[in-house]
């Protein structure tokens, strides 16, 4: 019946499609000519009004020529001629003190509205993301009290519809309402997703892996094939971008239903295919196996891929979390060198190696710490912090009731050694 539900609305998903596919309009190429504005001088300011003449011997010739350039710089007024004997140099060096003291203040004045302006664009940011905030908590209060679709029409009324965060709340208390009804209350549920999706198109908002990832991993943990397929088209539709991506939720399902055929139809498509545009592709594949049991199609990817050519630091410690969990310990020791001998960061191979050593099932406390110390030693890295704290809080996880253990690793912690983190 929810398949029967879903399916039906996927012809109004796909006719809200055509109908929303409008072309943006094509910003004008307007060409803006710069002009170059002279203000008129006054013609007292212009050499040629000067009418300057040939050296005299008469006094009264430079006379004039002295207060016509004087009457230039002092705005008309009669000014002293050098060498006046009523000139006082005291007041003149006074004078021209007090214009260097007052570009002083001007430069003062020009530093004080710079950190007047900075000042006022980080209130005006804290006041942003203050208000972004609590717009939040307004759409997750009116979304429990009128649910998503009612709360979406009323947001619309008053002229703000939520963002994609916004979006991702809603999706996420409609999966948690699903998981606590019934198969017709699932149906209900996937059918409200299924309109925040359409609503998000509408608004011209993206379809990220934020907002459709507690969808899919519901759908998963429910086993539910014809939904995940229903759903994998529409998010690959509205985000061709996530093809990749999708991988990752796809070898989840089939893991979790345990569908052999589509396993090993996956893992061999992409040892087949080994094309740089494919390694998005292996890698969330990669990453789907290693959260799983098997050891022999993990190894398999892991002779094709690249270990240190994976997208991210996180990536590369969960493939070392299942080599720990699948005690294969030769294959962890040879990447590790590998990643020391490539000039990997330090700081991330000695986090590798925590992550390695804390995955191990059964291990005792004592051997956790001999193992990391081993490794470390045998690799010449020296321990950071971080992966110093995993140890800790593994251990204390391990003997919760007794923190002693905990304390018992900082104490033998060569503090001299420990590489801070980067």
């Amino acid at each position: 019946m929810q398949v029967r539900s879903i399916r039906n609305l996927s012809t109004g998903f796909r006719r809200s499609a055509s109908k929303g596919a409008t072309s943006k309009p094509q910003p004008s190429s307007s060409s803006s000519s710069t002009s170059l504005c002279l203000s008129e001088l006054d013609e007292d300011f212009t050499l040629s009004s000067l009418k300057l003449k040939q050296p005299s011997d008469s006094g009264d010739s430079a006379n004039g020529v002295f207060k016509h350039i004087s009457s230039i710089f002092h705005a008309g007024k009669s000014a002293k001629k050098p060498g006046s004997t009523e000139i006082d140099g005291a007041k003149e060096f006074e004078r021209m003190q007090n214009l260097s003291w007052l570009s002083s203040i001007s430069q003062n004045n020009i530093l004080l509205q710079r950190k007047e302006q900075s000042h006022k664009k980080k209130q005006k940011y804290v006041f942003e993301v203050s208000q972004e905030n609590r717009f939040q908590k307004l759409v997750e209060v009116s979304a429990k009290m009128l649910g998503p679709e009612a709360t979406l029409e009323l947001f619309g009324k008053l002229g703000r519809k939520p963002d994609a965060k916004g979006y991702s709340a809603l999706v996420e208390m409609c999966i948690d309402k699903a998981r606590e009804t019934d198969d017709e209350g699932i149906a209900i549920e996937l059918g409200k997703v299924f309109n925040l999706f359409k609503s998000m198109r509408e608004q011209g908002l993206e379809l990220e892996e934020q907002t459709y990832c507690p969808l899919l991993l519901f759908i998963i943990d429910m086993r539910m094939v014809e939904e995940f397929q229903f759903f994998y088209v529409i998010i690959k539709e509205e985000n061709p971008g996530s093809v990749a991506r999708l991988g990752y939720y796809e070898m989840l399902l089939w893991l979790r239903v345990n569908n052999e055929e589509k396993i090993q139809s996956i893992c061999n498509y992409i040892a087949e295919n080994d094309s740089e545009d494919m390694s998005d592709i292996r890698e969330n594949v990669l990453l789907a196996l290693c959260e799983s049991e098997r050891t022999e199609e993990i190894l398999k990817l892991l002779e094709i891929i690249d270990i240190k050519d994976l997208s991210s630091a996180e990536s590369v410690a969960m493939v070392f979390q299942a080599l720990g969990r699948l005690l294969l310990e030769p294959v962890a020791e040879k990447f590790l060198f590998y990643l020391k001998n490539s000039d990997h960061e330090a700081n991330n191979v000695t986090n590798f190696i925590a992550c390695y050593v804390v995955s191990i099932p059964n291990l005792l406390v004592e051997d956790v710490k001999k193992k990391f110390k081993d490794l470390h030693q045998r690799l010449e890295v020296s321990p950071s912090s971080s992966s110093y704290e995993k140890i800790i809080l593994h251990s204390c996880a391990l003997h919760k009731k007794n923190i002693i253990d905990g304390v018992r690793v900082l104490e033998h912690m060569p503090c001299a050694d420990i590489k801070p983190d980067s």
